[in-house]
């Protein structure tokens, strides 16, 4: 339960892999993200999230847009709209999870306490992390350039992050992020692996940084009468 709550705002087909990438590579990326994390302050994007469970070697997908915010240092706000197949809203705010199933017209709540800060981390990997500070956590390895589908033309290097300890090694056996070779260092793509063999693998697509948002952008939109639960009580 508590790998899903994490990886829902995750918020969470790689192709086989060209020759390896030379080895100066990920100092010039580090360095890319150092830049880009202090200079972060928002993104929005449309998602392609495909979750895989090992046990029923089953996969589902949904598509979505998404939304976040920088709101302090180590902390972000973050709305999920998925729209495919089931339409459901997902909010992160203030340690706070909470998801609105419109055709039941329902919010689900849940307090994640100390979790709280976790996803924070999870959800910022990528889009507001320095580099410096995923070195300091995960150990870090290139996977060599890559094409996807949908982004033909654009060298991508794929790094393989495996957290060194901590609560992480809990919930995430490895992370996976694609990013362009030049230009801006935000992934183009994400994969999010549990030791249970269960993964997530998030594709943004429409990517835009640092843009003004509108007052509403990260509110939860629901409809009058909506009942709230809290399915941790």
């Amino acid at each position: 339960m508590r790998y899903r709550v994490l990886t829902t705002l995750l918020c969470l087909i790689a192709l086989p892999a060209a020759p390896v990438t030379p080895p100066d590579a990920w100092p010039s990326i580090q360095a890319r993200m150092d830049k880009a994390a202090r200079e972060f302050k928002s993104m929005t994007a449309r998602v392609t999230s495909l979750v895989h469970t090992d046990v029923l070697n089953e996969d589902n997908t949904e598509t979505g847009t998404v939304v976040m915010k920088k709101v302090g240092p180590g902390e972000v706000r973050g709305l999920i709209e998925f729209q495919k197949p089931d339409p459901r809203t997902v909010s992160f705010e203030n340690r706070r999870l909470r998801i609105y199933y419109p055709k039941i017209n329902t919010i689900q709540e849940f307090d994640l306490g100390k979790h709280g800060e976790q996803l924070d981390q999870f959800f910022m990997i990528g889009f507001g992390t320095s580099g410096t500070a995923l070195a300091k956590d995960y150990d870090v390895s290139e996977r060599g350039k890559e094409t996807l589908k949908g982004f033909e033309g654009v060298q991508i290097i794929r790094l393989r992050l495996i957290p060194k300890g901590g609560e992480a090694l809990q919930y995430v056996k490895q992370l996976e992020l694609w990013i362009p070779e030049s230009g801006d260092p935000y992934p183009i793509q994400e994969k999010i692996s549990a030791p249970s063999g269960d993964y997530r693998r998030i594709t943004y697509t429409e990517l835009k940084t640092n843009q003004p948002l509108p007052p509403n952008a990260l509110q939860l939109k629901t409809r009058p009468g909506v009942i709230t639960e809290n399915p941790r009580k």
